[in-house]
């Protein structure tokens, strides 16, 4: 073999580890207009990669928040805000799988799967779970107030005529907080 036969293996092997590195980086996430570079977002703004990403998400423009809540991004109405890297849409609730749940948006957008795990936060008004006490347990914006369990959610979710406000990850589909409306 020659010397540029071996040059070339080595730049090739170089080329390939290289193209490996990157698309492992654009699968993490990882490029350089991800939400936490530099780079100016559509409304012109730019988020600083040294801001927390709760940080980041309360300097992006909402869909327009009228419930008052300040811990969502959405309308009362239904529909999904957005939000940057979260999703909230108001619909009503089915079970998919366990774990897996579907949101049936009220405004008639298209259906959205939703995952649910210890760490998400479970809001109950009547529906879903209740107060300690077994009363309806609402907030001012007629969202759920009362702790609940997946399980409890899950089994609501079989009946499928709860409403519920659903805040999540848009990439992993993971939901942070699910919140009952309350409607008597």
């Amino acid at each position: 073999m020659s010397t540029t036969t071996n040059r070339f293996r080595g730049r090739a092997g170089r080329r390939i580890a290289a193209t490996i590195v990157a698309a492992a980086a654009l699968g993490l996430g990882a490029t350089a207009c991800g939400p936490d570079s530099d780079a100016a977002d559509p409304n012109g703004s730019s988020a600083s990669s040294t801001a927390s990403p709760s940080q980041q998400a309360s300097s992006e423009p909402t869909g327009g928040s009228s419930s008052g809540d300040s811990g969502s991004q959405g309308q009362d109405g239904g529909g999904a805000a957005n939000a940057g890297r979260s999703l909230t849409i108001v619909g009503t609730m089915e079970y998919l799988a366990p774990g897996k749940l579907i949101v049936k948006p009220e405004d008639g957008g298209t259906d959205q799967a939703f995952l649910v795990a210890n760490a998400t936060n479970i809001r109950g008004a009547a529906a879903i779970c209740t107060a300690p006490d077994g009363s309806v347990a609402i907030g001012d914006d007629g969202y759920g107030t009362a702790k609940c369990t997946v399980d409890e959610l899950e089994k609501a979710a079989k009946t499928n005529s709860v409403t519920v406000r659903v805040t999540m990850d848009r990439k992993s589909s993971g939901a942070d907080t699910v919140e009952e409306k309350y409607h008597p």
